[in-house]
């Protein structure tokens, strides 16, 4: 492994994140607004990397089977890539309260995985044949992770205050976000947690393993949006949240090798309650019941929802 190729990564990593944090400082935004300079630039700095990979893999010859290091040397660049990834997302969130980490995350995976080492990418799930049927099997998925368990919590909201939670919907907030939610926040995180990290660990462990072992990272990644102000009870639930949210993703992707469908369902996931206006007689009422029905309101249709994706995962999900 070239020690130049190592620093050629790193240094368009570490550019792509400068590019992306200077937009950031100057064109300040809240959490809420999807229409700032640094979200258009980070969608739009997608397409040169993919032209670039789709370039390079056309004058390359590269290995279709993964590199075949040992368990250290695997366990190491996981580990190394996290940390990396870690180190810019932080800083991001903290003083943006954005995730500008996305696309220079997206520069990093790819380039490590064809100038590092050396592999096509379809390798690890990055895939755009059969993209109807990839698109049709990541909509099921949102649609029963996601759409079942906001529906069902509704209705329990209805049947204990007499309110209706959802009072319209407002599409503009949808479509503003699932560019950036898909382009860089679906490829950039399916790309690591269950691409790169995933396809690696099933050639060491069993696939089980490997599915847990990238659900708690991927947990642990989101530790950082209750860093400031901390909120420890928070941040504890959110990892532990997103910790189950990763196994289902990484059962997905064991079934169906390709990422373009956790991709499409991600984004859907991040931007679809993007445009939910909510009634807040609804959760004006909801607040006068103890804190155990407003955890079973919310729990208890994700328990079922996750329940229902795991079957349609083991029976009707196979390779694309």
């Amino acid at each position: 492994m070239a020690v130049s190729a190592v620093q050629k990564v790193l240094l368009m990593y570490f550019s792509v994140s400068v590019i992306i944090f200077l937009n950031g400082y100057f064109f300040r935004t809240d959490n809420e607004s999807v229409t700032s300079v640094p979200v258009l630039l980070s969608v739009l700095l997608v397409i040169p990397v993919y032209m670039w990979c789709k370039s390079y893999c056309e004058k390359t010859e590269l290995s279709k089977e993964l590199d075949g290091r040992n368990k250290d040397i695997v366990l190491l660049w996981i580990f190394a890539l996290f940390i990396l990834a870690l180190s810019v997302r932080v800083p991001s969130v903290l003083s943006f309260g954005m995730a500008y980490e996305k696309t220079p995350l997206i520069y990093l995976i790819i380039l490590t995985v064809l100038v590092i080492e050396r592999t096509d990418v379809s390798s690890f799930g990055f895939k755009i044949g059969n993209l109807g049927r990839s698109l049709l099997f990541g909509f099921f998925f949102f649609v029963i992770l996601d759409g079942l368990a906001l529906l069902f919590s509704y209705l329990m909201i209805y049947v204990l205050t007499g309110q209706i939670l959802v009072q319209s919907y407002n599409f503009l907030p949808f479509l503003l976000t699932m560019p950036f939610m898909t382009l860089c926040v679906g490829i950039s995180e399916e790309g690591l947690f269950r691409g790169y990290m995933q396809t690696h660990l099933e050639k060491l462990y069993t696939f089980k393993r490997a599915i847990l072992f990238q659900a708690i990272l991927f947990g642990v990644w989101h530790f950082v949006w209750n860093l400031s102000p901390f909120q420890p009870l928070h941040m504890i639930f959110y990892v532990g949240y997103t910790f189950l949210i990763g196994l289902l993703f990484g059962y997905f992707y064991s079934k169906t090798r390709n990422l373009t469908p956790l991709v499409f369902a991600h984004g859907l996931f991040n931007s679809v309650p993007q445009g939910i206006i909510e009634n807040q007689l609804a959760w004006d009422a909801l607040q006068t019941f103890s804190m155990s029905y407003q955890v079973l309101v919310w729990a208890f249709p994700y328990i079922v929802s996750a329940v229902l994706t795991f079957l349609f995962i083991k029976y009707l999900v196979k390779e694309i």
